[in-house]
């Protein structure tokens, strides 16, 4: 285990899926109706998913909360237990999705995701009684407990679902973090989310063009005015840039050399759960979350493992002075 663990980390993913990666020969797409791949992999996926699957490869106690439903369902519980990770599955009508991912040799990614199954209102109230199952499973003295949120909300389910599993986690003392985007981001600011991580993108998205050109100091000011407003801290994902987080009163930003990017699909996922890996302080935090991200770059899955292993560059983190709040 890391040497300074949270207790747990349980991760919410309401549209979990299976993950298909096809590796396509040098000569990539091109203009043809048949492309036959080199490689290929399947992987039980989703972003809070992927989060649990990065953190049980280190070690760190984590339990997946999900749906599941008909033989893709069944499949993604396999793979699952293949790799041990401790899970809650609430029984879905639907069949679960699967998102396909296409890599080129220059180092493009093509990812299709399917838009899940409907999720009806006895499944995602299942959902909020398996999350709290979970935390009861995680009491006891000492520790950080957290609750991750990640990725989209299935058909049939609005941004009230966030809300509540912030609220739970709240009530059971522990802390919540959410990776969504659009109105699901919007109800984890207003409902005081401890930390939610956006990409640069979804953080344009809910702060009604403030953002201006989204260039770094532009993203600081708006990041740290963010979370001063909310209670939130904020990790942002910036690409090729990095990562910025800030509390409110500082910004840090996390970077390192440029690289080739082998799949991209799940260094967002990598990055979270980089940062839940430790309770370090937020500068080592942030260091290992950029690693984290970047070494999922390199990978050709959706997961990579062991996470961090395939990056060697340092990862530096520089505190951003005199950024002024938007």
């Amino acid at each position: 285990m890391t040497s300074a663990a949270p207790r747990a980390v349980i991760t919410v993913t309401p549209n979990p899926g299976l993950d298909l990666t096809y590796t396509l020969p040098d000569e990539g797409t091109g203009d043809v109706e048949v492309h036959r791949a080199t490689h290929s992999t399947l992987e039980a996926s989703g972003k809070g998913v992927n989060v649990s699957r990065a953190l049980q490869a280190v070690g760190v106690p984590t339990c997946a909360v999900l749906p599941a439903g008909g033989p893709t369902g069944r499949y993604l519980v396999e793979l699952l237990d293949d790799e041990q990770v401790s899970h809650r599955i609430v029984p879905q009508r639907g069949d679960t999705r699967v998102n396909t991912t296409m890599l080129s040799a220059d180092g493009k990614t093509v990812k299709v995701n399917g838009p899940g199954a409907f999720l009806t209102a006895d499944e995602r109230d299942a959902l909020v009684t398996a999350t709290r199952h979970a935390l009861e499973d995680a009491g006891g003295p000492g520790g950080e407990t957290w609750v991750a949120v990640c990725g989209s909300l299935p058909p049939g389910v609005t941004a009230h679902l966030v809300t509540e599993l912030v609220e739970l986690a709240h009530t059971f003392g522990a802390k919540c973090a959410v990776d969504v985007s659009g109105d699901a981001l919007s109800a984890a600011l207003k409902s005081h989310a401890d930390l939610v991580a956006p990409n640069r993108d979804e953080l344009a998205a809910v702060v009604d063009g403030r953002l201006g050109g989204g260039g770094l100091e532009e993203v600081a000011g708006v990041a740290r005015s963010l979370s001063a407003e909310t209670a939130s801290h904020l990790l942002v994902s910036l690409g090729r840039e990095g990562a910025l987080y800030s509390d409110g009163e500082r910004v840090l930003h996390g970077t390192a050399p440029p690289l080739v990017a082998v799949n991209t699909a799940g260094a967002g996922d990598a990055l979270l759960a980089g940062w839940l890996s430790t309770t370090s302080d937020a500068r080592s935090r942030l260091a290992t979350a950029v690693c984290w991200g970047r070494s999922a770059c390199l990978s050709p899955t959706t997961v990579d493992n062991p996470p961090g292993g395939r990056d060697t560059e340092p990862v530096v983190v520089s505190s951003l002075e005199g950024v002024a709040g938007r």
